[in-house]
């Protein structure tokens, strides 16, 4: 019998990136080595103004849908928005209940 493994998503600026393959065959290698399925990966496009990244909102209400419970993205990749890091990560823990993991590109 096959074990599913537990859903991950991954979050990823696209101003941020050299190489989008790469970044997300990072976050697959990652979410394989803590024991996650790797499911979408969000991209977002250049940061918005003062209003919530878009692909991020599709993000959490994903993780809501699918009941998902952890986020991976590179690091610095929730950071230099209008909105604060610090708001990102809470919305994700309040509105989904999803951790976040970053890691080293």
């Amino acid at each position: 019998m096959t074990t599913l493994l537990p859903l991950a998503y991954g979050y990823l600026r696209d101003d941020l990136l050299r190489d989008p393959n790469s970044s997300e065959n990072r976050l697959r290698t990652v979410a394989c080595s803590l024991g996650y399925a790797l499911g979408a990966v969000f991209h977002e496009p250049s940061p918005q103004n003062g209003t919530l990244p878009p692909a991020f909102v599709n993000l959490v209400q994903e993780c809501r849908r699918a009941e998902a419970r952890t986020v991976l993205t590179l690091h610095g990749h929730l950071s230099g928005m209008a909105v604060c890091r610090m708001v990102l990560l809470a919305i994700l823990d309040v509105r989904a209940e999803v951790a976040v993991q970053e890691v080293e590109p």
